[in-house]
């Protein structure tokens, strides 16, 4: 009977402690799935707010002072301005984004945007930095450049981005434009330097003149050799007025003179003068 007991005893008390260790279990448990699932810890809606990227209206409204709803509008100064595109990009370890608009010239008489080939839009942008209070407006401006024919900007995504230093970079843009059958090819900069944008001008990079020329005799006898080229842009050491010079690494041919209508194409280097970058000739 004292050995039953005893045995008895043992049971009990390894019942009792199995279920104290399964209470502390569960009290753990539900202790972590609340630290972990605690509604307290969730991003509060207007944090998200603050960080994500900012709106294209509300940046427009804030550069023209105008209520945007997606369409252009048009504002006092005579143009029709609208959303033209938007791009996120880092420079120096920051985070930055633009908004850039577009500004249509309008016929003063009929109200219609100016559409010769060499009217295009004037730009303007809002940009904004990332820090720990979310994206914060640095810069608004209404007159960066233009770029564009036929009163319209070119289609843009996204553009390639050229790193000019470790504190500037350059939007190139495609752009290219013909006259007489004659076509050119290139890139419009928009530089940056951690404050505002500038108008650093076009690059050209390719050409031809297919709408003009023609392999086989004409009547008359003259023959127009066709010619075509392309390039791409990389920048150099040398620097000058702050700015490094551009290389344009060409291929194919182009016009020569009389006695060589098309010879081959050179490279060419492109510096900045204080303005903008211009043509300096063969590399």
């Amino acid at each position: 009977m004292q050995t039953h007991k005893h045995s008895t005893t043992n049971k009990t008390l390894f019942i009792g402690l199995i279920t104290t260790l399964a209470g502390i279990g569960l009290a753990v448990y539900f202790f972590i799935d609340r630290e972990v699932f605690d509604p307290a810890q969730e991003v509060a809606p207007e944090t998200i707010s603050r960080f994500s990227k900012p709106d294209p209206s509300a940046a427009l409204k804030g550069l023209f002072g105008s209520e945007f709803s997606g369409e252009p509008i048009k504002t006092k100064s005579g143009e029709r301005v609208g959303f033209w595109f938007e791009q996120s990009f880092a420079i120096d370890g920051h985070d930055y984004h633009v908004i850039f608009s577009k500004g249509q010239k309008l016929d003063a008489e009929t109200g219609a945007p100016l559409d010769s080939h060499v009217q295009g839009v004037k730009v303007g942008a809002v940009t904004y930095r990332l820090d720990s209070d979310g994206w914060r407006a640095i810069g608004k401006q209404t007159g960066i450049g233009e770029i564009g024919s036929w009163g319209e900007a070119p289609d843009i995504k996204q553009a390639e981005i050229l790193i000019l230093s470790p504190e500037r970079i350059a939007f190139m843009l495609d752009f290219g434009y013909g006259m007489g059958g004659y076509f050119d090819d290139g890139k419009v900069l928009f530089g940056f330097d951690g404050t505002s944008w500038v108008d650093l001008g076009f690059v050209q990079t390719g050409g031809n003149n297919a709408g003009a020329c023609d392999d086989e005799p004409l009547p008359s006898g003259i023959t127009i050799p066709c010619w075509a080229y392309t390039g791409d842009i990389s920048v150099l050491a040398d620097i000058h007025r702050g700015y490094p010079d551009l290389l344009v690494t060409r291929t194919g041919t182009r016009s020569g003179d009389e006695q060589h209508p098309v010879k081959a194409v050179e490279n060419t280097v492109y510096r900045f003068d204080g303005n903008k970058y211009a043509d300096t000739g063969s590399e």
